[in-house]
């Protein structure tokens, strides 16, 4: 419980303090700590495409079922674990009661199924955010995943540079800095993508653009021997000055190419 609790409370913080995390949870989960804060824009139930979210398979087989138009549907479908759901013990699956099945079942998966867990998770996520006007009332599911996970937009390393710094750099190395960003700019999207997840931890672009990763790129001395270092809290690449563009470019896929974010990829 304690690990669950802590969990939504690290959402929570995420979220206050416009933090990015990789896009892990599937939005159905927003959905639910929305509902537990009484929004208005929660789902008001559960249907198959939240399952399909979840879990693709299940959402499928019980989609089956209901597209499933014999007389024999009690013999092909009626011994699917349908008693684990409590309000279908003693029922029997026709297709007159085809849909309520699959409705109980989805029901199920996103209650009782998962309260035990869920439960600790949703009041770690409301003892940080439960006051929040704005989450409680004016943001749907999709939009709270957007805030906590950011967009996967293609990365555009031209407005990432707009709003960078360079920390301890000199007017000497300004050729040098420029190749670093046509570096970046020259790379393929998926190497784009991982300088991204390389410096900042998350891949994702931020509700308000690629501005505002604010990457901050601190000289780190002068040498072939050193591979660039980043630290995502901050957002900080340490830079070493490369003897050439090609070792620059070396150097900086051998990096990136071997970073794994929050490790939640």
């Amino acid at each position: 419980p304690e690990a669950f609790f802590a969990c939504g409370v690290l959402l929570g913080q995420v979220l206050l303090h416009a933090e990015l995390i990789p896009n892990v949870f599937p939005w159905p989960l927003y959905d639910l700590l929305l509902r537990d804060l009484g929004s208005p824009k929660s789902s008001s139930t559960f249907t198959i495409q939240h399952l399909a979210e979840v879990s693709p398979a299940e959402a499928t087989s019980i989609g089956k079922v209901l597209e499933y138009e014999g007389d024999d549907i009690t013999q092909v479908f009626g011994d699917v674990g349908w008693e684990r759901v409590p309000n279908l013990v003693g029922k029997t699956l026709t297709q007159e009661t085809k849909a309520h099945f699959v409705d109980a079942y989805i029901q199920w998966s996103f209650g009782e199924k998962i309260e035990d867990r869920y439960r600790h998770l949703s009041d770690g996520f409301k003892a940080v955010i439960g006051s929040s006007f704005m989450v409680q009332k004016m943001l749907d599911a999709k939009q709270l995943a957007h805030i906590v996970c950011g967009s996967d937009a293609p990365v555009d390393i031209s407005a990432i540079r707009r709003y960078a710094v360079a920390q301890h750099w000199h007017g000497c190395d300004d050729e040098y800095i420029d190749a670093f960003w046509s570096v970046l700019a020259n790379l393929p999207e998926a190497a784009k993508v991982q300088f991204v997840r390389f410096v900042t931890g998350s891949d994702r672009m931020p509700l308000q653009g690629w501005e505002e990763l604010r990457v901050k790129v601190q000289k780190n001395g002068v040498g072939d021997e050193r591979l660039p270092v980043a630290y995502t809290c901050f957002s900080l690449i340490l830079l070493p000055k490369y003897s050439s563009v090609d070792i620059l470019r070396a150097r900086l896929l051998s990096s990136i190419k071997d970073s794994q974010g929050f490790g939640l990829q």
